[in-house]
């Protein structure tokens, strides 16, 4: 056999097995391995030497029967993306409380101080309890618990006079604080011989905060200076610390309600004689009594001397008067045993 027939019996192996894939439905010999194959035409890949539009019959899908559909590529399921994990935040660590370190107590320095002093003072600046406060009158024996400050040191007395003035400022135990400018407490010394207590403030004293600084406030310190007695030697208040409206006289229950801060005040000066103004000053110190003359006889408030006397206020309105009320300070003096100073001439 020589070199032709072994290239036409290759080409015929060759286009029974293009053939086969047409009939199978495979796909087409590539061009340039078509064109390698003797008997093989490139464009068609028919075998070379037969009718082409056989050849394309022969080779078509549809002269070779229907081609099975191609299985559709499998769908891979995409991969599940998992949510990131959630980083909580870490706990807020709070700073533990810082512990102060309790105040060091230093002793005192200086002396030791004096047990019986400091309990004195205690007392003297004891405030009037609720009780104390509904007490009939400061004469009543259970008006106060009674208070002997008759050795205290000076300093002493006037510290527990001005806390006793300091409780009036804020008292609002009856309805008289309710019109009140400023509330009148005292003037005067707290070692004087004589204290005199007046009925309720006026429209001066309202204004000022001092008893006694109107009219009958000038003439009242006429009379004491015809007495004889200096400013260091008297006491000047009032039954109620603020002023009744219209200026009128205290009402009892009004009376009643400041009767422990006058009882304090009279305990805490210690007064050797009283002279009680006007017939409420007179009652509220349990010394008149109603139907009875009152004015010009001897009482007493626990254990000290009272002379109930006209109010300068009533003395100017009736200038008569003027004589009895110098005939009760008279007896003051006496009382006293002190002589009347002289005239001046």
């Amino acid at each position: 056999m020589d070199d032709n027939d072994e290239l036409a019996a290759l080409g015929a192996m060759i286009r029974e097995h293009l053939l086969w894939e047409a009939a199978s439905g495979h796909t087409r010999l590539p061009i340039h391995v078509a064109q390698a194959v003797p008997g093989v035409h490139a464009s068609t890949n028919a075998p070379l030497g037969s009718n082409a539009e056989e050849a394309r019959v022969e080779t078509s899908p549809v002269s070779a029967g229907p081609r099975a559909p191609a299985s559709p590529p499998v769908l891979r399921s995409p991969p599940v993306l998992r949510a990131p994990p959630v980083l909580r935040a870490p706990p807020v660590l709070r700073a533990p409380p810082v512990l102060r370190a309790p105040p060091v107590l230093r002793a005192p320095q200086g002396p030791a101080p004096d047990v019986e002093a400091s309990a004195i003072e205690a007392s003297a600046i004891a405030r009037p309890t609720p009780a104390e406060r509904t007490a009939p009158h400061a004469g009543s024996p259970g008006a106060s618990s009674r208070l002997d400050a008759t050795t205290w040191p000076v300093a002493d007395r006037e510290r527990a006079l001005q806390v006793l003035a300091d409780d009036a400022a804020r008292c609002t135990a009856c309805r008289l604080h309710e019109g009140r400018t400023k509330t009148v407490f005292a003037r005067g010394s707290s070692t004087a011989q004589v204290a005199f207590v007046g009925e309720a403030p006026g429209f001066h004293e309202d204004a000022e905060g001092v008893p006694f600084v109107g009219e009958s406030g000038a003439l009242l310190d006429r009379m004491v200076g015809a007495m004889g007695l200096g400013p260091d030697e008297i006491y000047i208040c009032n039954v109620v610390k603020c002023r009744p409206p219209e200026n009128r006289t205290p009402l009892p229950d009004e009376a009643a309600a400041c009767a422990p801060f006058l009882a304090r005040q009279l305990e805490i000066v210690a007064p050797s004689m009283i002279v009680a103004l006007g017939r409420s000053a007179a009652e509220s110190l349990g010394c008149a009594e109603p139907g009875r003359s009152w004015r010009g006889a001897w009482g007493q408030w626990r254990g000290i001397p009272v002379m109930p006397t006209y109010h300068p206020a009533y003395v100017l309105r009736t200038p008569e008067m003027k004589r009895p009320v110098w005939e009760d300070l008279q007896q003051v003096l006496v009382k006293l045993g002190r002589s009347l100073p002289s005239r001046k001439t």
